[in-house]
């Protein structure tokens, strides 16, 4: 026979529970405590001490990338002009990335901020600019692709930071990097922001690093190479490493 349920003993101990204790008979939540004030608010370090907007929150993937971009752009701040050598400039693939140990015969600055978008770079852009390297690497719009933007809003955001960098930095070599392959679900649009950088790099007479093809196993980032599909691991970073060997200045630039 079917199986019943006694709802008397449930009854029994709403009765004794407070008003509104009650699941059953709850129906106005009360809503959660606002967060405290934060009594430290005035000092907390700001993106404008050191010249840079900071982006909207709304443009920003999570609450906690906001503290990060905030930490390493103050950071940047402080740091003397490079006035030569080779700035690496991106999101976490760029920012978790040994560069100054994969060239220890040159003078490197790694501009790489973890969940950082091609909207967070177009607002601390003027730090690569006010550096003065000779030669920039930079690969920006995976975390634009899995936060919503269109590949042709992703390319367009890179052809803007590529246009201010040409004009800022007109004797600058700047190589485009291609993202890397992610997660399948990613693939397709990867690709296709992929193939708006290349064409970008060729209508302006840029060089084009193409790193997908030389990352991807069946349409996502090589599992021998990374442990959460995403991110490189020390294998996929030697192979990058290897990859702009080409591309590498002379000792000392």
């Amino acid at each position: 026979m079917p199986r019943t349920f006694d709802i008397a003993p449930v009854l029994l101990l709403c009765a004794f529970l407070p008003v509104g204790g009650c699941s059953l008979f709850a129906t106005d939540a009360a809503p959660p405590p606002a967060p405290a004030a934060d009594p430290y608010a005035d000092i907390r370090p700001a993106t404008a001490s050191v010249g840079v907007v900071m982006p909207e929150p709304k443009d920003f993937m999570h609450p906690w990338d906001v503290p990060t971009y905030i930490m390493r752009v103050t950071l940047f701040g402080t740091l003397p002009p490079m006035n030569g050598g080779v700035a690496f400039v991106g999101d976490s693939l760029t920012d978790w990335g040994r560069w100054s140990e994969a060239y220890p015969d040159l003078r490197v600055r790694n501009f790489g901020i973890a969940g950082d978008t091609t909207v967070g770079l177009q607002h601390r852009l003027s730090q690569v600019i006010d550096a003065k390297p000779a030669t920039i690497f930079l690969m920006i719009g995976t975390n634009d692709v899995e936060f919503g933007r269109t590949p042709e809003q992703i390319a367009a955001n890179v052809a803007d930071i590529v246009d201010r960098l040409r004009r800022s930095l007109p004797e600058a070599r700047l190589y485009v990097e291609g993202l890397l392959p992610r997660q399948p679900e990613f693939d397709a649009k990867v690709r296709a922001v992929n193939a708006l950088l290349q064409a970008l790099a060729d209508k302006r007479g840029l060089t084009y690093i193409d790193l997908y093809s030389h990352f991807v196993a069946n349409g996502r980032l090589d599992p021998g190479l990374t442990s959460d599909d995403i991110h490189v691991s020390g294998q996929g970073y030697a192979r990058w490493r290897d990859l702009l060997r080409l591309y590498i200045p002379a000792k000392g630039s």
